[in-house]
């Protein structure tokens, strides 16, 4: 008798785990609860419609199946990373997304999709690129090859901390205009032109670069994404008075292939290739 009573409370405790185990992963009898915990955001900006698996980490039940069309966005609330899956190449490729960030699925420079971290996860605006600092030694040439000077109006598209147009209006004379869309990354890039002292030539606006008006630009710089640069390509045809000089880090302007003048490379300070596209309107 005191056996069974053992194996009873045994199978008792066991099972109280497992229910706290399902409770801990969200999971509720038609699938994961995706409804607590910080948001996470997945974008889809390719033109194809992605098949893909989601589900928390910690779990070892299968991934539940979503459908993501171009331009749409997935939301899910988790406390623990989730594992998403996918097809590349004909094989399931998986990542962990973090609570509290925003991702995007776009295309890698071999034309595969790849998911990437994203600058933001608002529906209202397009999220051209996450944020990743153009080192000073690809900022320095690209401000040479545009051969920028005391004239010259440099709009910095996506700017992050500013250091392009920072260093445009110390080192030239320049008047500068820096747009992003994060307002940490342009409280960064005011707070920079303050201690260059170059406050009083630059202006930083904070919004979607795509709702915004370049016509008085003489210089345009990128380091964006190609297919974020092949959507701003109609504003900058339709914009952009002929001669002004485009500057693009690393990846090129789709369709623009008779306005590209030059093409340079140059290392940074940790011995990496970066190369630097010139186009004239």
């Amino acid at each position: 008798m005191k056996r069974i009573i053992e194996i009873a409370v045994f199978v008792l405790i066991a099972g109280a785990c497992v229910v706290a185990l399902l409770l801990m992963n969200g999971e509720e009898e038609q699938g994961f609860n995706f409804s607590k915990g910080p948001e996470i955001s997945l974008r889809n900006s390719t033109q194809t419609r992605i098949h893909y698996g989601i589900k928390p980490n910690n779990t070892f039940d299968p991934p539940e199946k979503r459908v993501i069309k171009p331009k749409e966005i997935h939301r899910y609330n988790s406390r623990f990373a989730l594992e998403i899956s996918w097809e590349r190449i004909g094989a399931k490729t998986t990542r962990n997304l973090t609570p509290g960030r925003p991702y995007a699925f776009r295309y890698d420079e071999n034309n595969l999709i790849k998911i990437y971290e994203g600058s933001h996860g608002r529906a209202d605006a397009e999220d051209l690129a996450p944020y990743v600092a153009t080192p000073m030694e690809v900022v320095a040439k690209m401000l040479e090859v545009a051969e920028v000077d005391s004239q010259d109006i440099v709009y910095d598209i996506g700017c992050g901390d500013g250091r392009i147009v920072v260093m445009a209006a110390e080192k030239y004379g320049a008047r500068g205009v820096g747009i992003d869309i994060d307002p940490v990354r342009i409280d960064e890039a005011k707070e920079n032109a303050k201690t260059a002292n170059v406050e009083h030539l630059l202006r930083f606006y904070l919004g979607d670069a795509t709702t915004m008006n370049f016509s008085e630009a003489t210089v345009v710089t990128l380091y964006l994404l190609p297919e974020s640069n092949a959507i701003l390509r109609p504003m900058f045809d339709e914009q952009l008075e002929s001669g002004v000089m485009v500057v693009t880090h690393n990846y090129r302007i789709p369709g623009w292939k008779e306005k590209e003048i030059g093409t340079f490379y140059v290392k940074d300070e940790g011995d990496k290739d970066h190369s630097i596209f010139l186009y004239k309107k």
